[in-house]
């Protein structure tokens, strides 16, 4: 992968080896002024990606540019990071929290509270600058710990799951700091498990699995890998599996359900309609519990992918 004038971060074969895990070869880049969704199931190598990147943990192999030139300790002054193991302490005062990762990037005291009561301010914050951490609901930390993030105006935001512990209304305030920070000319990539809030507000997306990566591009482009068919529930496995045949379909298995059925993923050719296949249940008295066409759209071209890697 070359490195774009407009990238602010390019990471190409980036491999990192654990016992029992790791990345092996994960390419990715940010442009400027852009969102990019990071996602993957949980030990795909998300959060080893972001580490690498901002020199916590040394890879084995790969290249990581950050502004167009060599990641060291000035160019990651310029990003703000916030992992997925959240470490404020409980009895600091929040404006003290968030100044004190604002003075670890370079602001003198007096800006850094200055700061850090405005963020306060803007998402709601303001009177409780002085509370301790403790005092806090878990979502409020969860907030404060992205001001931190914040507080130093950086020009690249990585954002590792920052949704988690937020209820509706925090998930949305969050989503739209992440918009005011790209408006300002800002670019982010946040790891998430929400493939709606991602479809909500990414332009671009990267997908991870088994440690590397099976797609980088365009949020539509994306989503129209999605496979064309249903999410089909009924205990009638032999009927099923006839049915999808008949149409020149295919099932996989997704699990049990709590009534004893079974849910099944049936893919079909593009051209065959879904009416198609409810036709071939209804002529084989296959009783049906549930059918849900599959939409396309993340979710649908995530598993997709994992199910190619897989086999």
């Amino acid at each position: 992968m070359g490195q774009d004038a407009s990238d602010l971060l390019t990471v190409t074969g980036l491999a990192k080896h654990f016992s029992g895990g790791g990345i092996g070869n994960v390419s990715l880049s940010v442009p400027a002024r852009s969102i990019t969704g990071f996602i993957g199931a949980n030990g795909a190598g998300k959060s080893t990606t972001l580490r690498c990147v901002l020199g916590l943990i040394r890879p084995d192999a790969g290249d990581i540019r950050l502004f167009g030139g060599r990641a060291d300790e000035v160019s990651r002054n310029r990003v703000g990071f916030l992992p997925e193991e959240r470490g404020l302490f409980p009895h600091e005062r929040a404006r003290d929290a968030i100044a004190f990762h604002g003075r670890l990037k370079g602001l003198d005291r007096r800006t850094a509270l200055a700061r850090a009561d405005r963020l306060l301010d803007r998402v709601g914050l303001g009177s409780r600058g002085r509370d301790r951490l403790e005092s806090l609901s878990k979502g409020n930390v969860q907030r404060v710990q992205v001001l931190c993030a914040l507080v130093h105006e950086p020009e690249l935001l990585l954002l590792d799951e920052p949704l988690t512990g937020l209820d509706p209304v925090g998930q949305a305030e969050m989503l739209s700091l992440i918009a005011e920070f790209r408006g300002r000319g800002g670019a982010v990539l946040f790891s998430t498990h929400s493939m709606s809030a991602a479809e909500n507000i990414c332009d671009r997306v990267v997908m991870l699995s088994g440690g590397r990566t099976v797609f980088e591009g365009a949020l539509a482009d994306a989503a129209a890998l999605a496979p064309h068919g249903a999410i089909v529930v009924t205990a009638d496995a032999e009927g099923l599996v006839a049915a999808a045949a008949a149409v020149g379909g295919e099932v996989s298995p997704l699990g049990a359900t709590n009534a004893g059925a079974m849910r099944w993923r049936v893919v079909l050719p593009r051209q065959v309609p879904h009416p198609a296949l409810v036709r071939a249940l209804a002529d084989r008295s296959v009783a049906l519990l549930n059918f849900q066409p599959i939409r396309p759209g993340l979710e649908g071209a995530f598993w997709q992918l994992e199910r190619s890697e897989a086999a």
